[in-house]
């Protein structure tokens, strides 16, 4: 069994150590890089299972490393989760936009931080399995993670949304509930509370219709239908 490697790179000591030993604890590996030159080289040398990018780092900033980690086609695979202090909707947008996967407001409980960091890599385990082209009239993805073709434009897609978008475009003019977006394993229970999936539908539907590719109706009791504009 490969044990995951998560990348921490932080500048404040304490939250570092403090998402260090909870990892561990909860059995991965880790890596630490205390500014954004030295994540950047590290992620390169070590290619990480994923990366837990703080925003706010001296040198590389962590918009700019988690651009360059997308922009690489050694590296645009590796989930990215972001650390802030500044949980707005505009800053949590922004970084979604980016391409990372899902972000967390300091300060943060190290066990939500380590149930994070699970479901991302449970997404990106199944997804790197089960995610193969899809060709749409109005969408076409393209390998496992994030370049997606809407009409003639390229969108940047973090994986859980890449996820989501596979599963309606599999419905489409279909009304799909919640608990069948993301696949679990049997008897398993999803992490993410049902407030939070609706959330990162409204931000794919956003995405979609910016591009002129879709819609996304959401309707009462966290259901949903996708349709094309073709």
């Amino acid at each position: 069994m490969t044990i995951s490697i998560v990348h921490i790179i932080e500048d404040e000591p304490l939250h570092a150590a403090l998402l260090d030993r909870a990892l561990r604890l909860a059995g991965l590996d880790t890596l630490l890089s205390d500014d954004g030159a030295n994540g950047w080289r590290d992620i390169q040398r070590r290619r990480p299972t994923l990366i837990l990018l703080d925003l706010m780092l001296p040198g590389l900033s962590g918009q700019e490393i988690c651009r360059m980690v997308r922009q690489s086609s050694a590296t645009r695979h590796i989930p990215i989760i972001m650390l802030t202090a500044v949980g707005g909707e505009t800053e949590r947008i922004a970084g979604l936009d980016m391409g990372a996967d899902d972000y967390v407001v300091k300060p943060f409980s190290p066990k939500e931080v380590v149930s994070r960091v699970r479901a991302v890599l449970r997404r990106s385990e199944a997804s790197a399995v089960g995610l193969g082209p899809i060709v749409n009239a109005a969408v076409r993805m393209q390998g496992p993670y994030v370049a997606v073709l809407l009409g003639e434009r390229e969108l940047i897609l973090s994986r859980k949304e890449t996820v989501l978008l596979q599963a309606l475009l599999d419905r489409e003019n279909t009304l799909v509930d919640a608990e069948e977006l993301i696949p679990l394993p049997k008897g398993e229970r999803p992490i993410l509370p049902l407030q939070e999936l609706d959330r990162d539908i409204r931000d794919l539907r956003r995405k979609l219709e910016n591009a002129g590719a879709g819609s996304v109706d959401v309707l009462p009791g966290f259901r949903y239908r996708f349709t094309s504009r073709l």
